[in-house]
């Protein structure tokens, strides 16, 4: 059954069963004055309960407190009254945190979600120990959040390595005035659509400045509040922004049952804003599409050819909705390098999604790549068989040719794809040399009709 929400930034914290303790804060010694920047630093620290009745007693209280439901946070009337060095003092209701443990077989990680209440841009840092039920320590960390700005509420996490059967974690959260970073979480405006096995959300940046190294976690809770995955996902550009009026998805998978999700997003500014690049359009062009699903994933190939003067690279950030305009899947995949004049591939892995009935995607461009174009350089011999294409390559270039693959799309008499194939081309130095030349087959067991070969590789400048 497909749910589907949509609401900006990210859904309010669902209460969990997880430890999360009482907290008080202390604040640091100062002078009399109350813009002494030494007010900028504050501790909360949890209590620790003396004994594990008092332990049980004080999980139990945060328990039945948490079952208050859910909360939805609207940050776009914080937009430009975000008070940079506002620090008099801060107090208990100045942030709220929640905590979530998650053991993945191997390890322990320890998520915490930090609401900012103040009018202060802080960064937060964090310190922690995880225990068992009899007070020892297994295991400690230490974790951040760049910026966090006035209303914004977002995720850190300890991570234990090789520690498990953890009872409860005890941390320490420390805030600061942030001075180097501007906070961007409010500023992104979020939909989520909650599918069967995923999570995929469509994110736009309505602020000012580029949003950069945004990331979005995905915690899929089972109905006892308890996390059955973890998910995340870069959600940016080639550049790593998400940049001002720029829109982009991400798909967060969960394979495992669950009840419900919570998701955050993290990221931070430097204040930058990028201006679109004028020297290549989409315009300048030609792309093919061709849907095939194979296992319970849909991979979507993008047939790219460049019709402008420039050699670029490209990134697609791809979208799939199913026949109810629902968004069910999301996607990014890239060409490092295509020649003016040249035609190449790539594909979208819509991992665990069928039933896609469109794809939008757009494109960004880089007309200064780091690599030269190779494909145009290639000849290309294709014997055609009953079950196989062999294709025989040459460089005719100058220079090698590094990292070329081969792609073949089988297709039947009506243009559906029966099967694709994919394999390198390349020496021991994963190269194909000046003047060298190298055979492969790609397989098609089962009959087509039609193939088309393409093919992708470049060379460092």
């Amino acid at each position: 059954m497909k749910r589907t929400i949509c609401m900006l930034l990210v859904i309010g914290a669902i209460i969990s069963g997880c430890s999360s303790k009482s907290q008080t804060v202390t604040q640091e010694s100062t002078s009399n004055s109350a813009a002494s920047t030494e007010k900028e630093n504050v501790s909360v620290q949890e209590s620790q309960p003396e004994s594990k009745e008092e332990q049980q007693d004080s999980v139990q209280d945060q328990s039945e407190e948490k079952k208050s439901g859910t909360t939805v946070v609207d940050n776009r009337k914080k937009k430009g009254e975000l008070v940079q060095n506002a620090v008099a003092s801060f107090t208990e209701d100045d942030f709220e945190s929640t905590g979530y443990l998650y053991e993945n077989g191997y390890d322990t990680l320890y998520y915490i979600a930090i609401k900012n209440n103040s009018d202060a841009v802080v960064s937060v840092s964090a310190v922690g120990q995880a225990m068992d039920a009899s007070g020892n320590i297994l295991g400690a960390d230490d974790c951040d959040l760049d910026v966090l700005g006035p209303g914004e509420e977002s995720l850190t996490y300890l991570y234990f390595n090789d520690v498990s059967d953890v009872d409860h974690v005890d941390y320490n959260l420390k805030y600061s005035a942030e001075n180097r970073y501007k906070p961007v979480v409010g500023n992104i405006e979020m939909s989520q659509t909650i599918n069967d096995q995923n999570i995929t959300i469509v994110a736009t940046n309505n602020g000012p400045y580029n949003a950069q190294f945004v990331e979005a976690y995905a915690l899929f809770m089972d109905a006892g509040n308890n996390i059955v995955r973890v998910d995340s996902k870069y959600v940016t550009d080639g550049d790593s922004e998400i940049k001002p009026g720029a829109t982009l998805s991400a798909q967060l998978d969960c394979r495992d049952d669950f009840d419900h999700v919570i998701c955050y997003l993290t990221g931070r500014s430097d204040g930058s804003a990028s201006e679109v690049s004028t020297d290549v359009s989409e315009e300048d062009f030609d792309i093919r599409e061709h849907s095939y699903v194979l296992g319970g994933t849909t991979l979507y190939y993008l047939i790219v050819k460049n019709n402008s003067e420039k050699d670029v690279a490209i990134e697609f950030n791809g979208t799939g909705y199913d026949t109810d305009n629902n968004v069910i899947a999301a996607d990014d995949c890239s060409i490092d390098i295509l020649g003016a004049g040249e035609e190449s591939i790539t594909y979208f892995n819509f991992n665990q999604t069928v039933n896609i009935a469109r794809v939008e995607y757009q494109m960004t461009f880089n007309a200064k790549p780091h690599y030269k174009a190779v494909v145009g350089n290639l000849s290309v011999e294709q014997n055609i068989n009953d079950d196989n294409v062999v294709l025989v390559v040459t460089n005719n270039g100058d220079y090698p040719a590094e990292f070329v693959e081969s792609y073949a799309l089988f297709f039947d008499a009506e243009g559906n794809i029966v099967k694709t194939d994919s394999t390198y081309v390349t020496d021991d130095d994963n190269e194909l040399k000046p003047g060298s030349t190298l055979s492969v087959q790609l397989d098609c067991r089962g009959g087509f009709d039609t193939v088309e070969c393409y093919y992708t590789g470049r060379c460092g400048k």
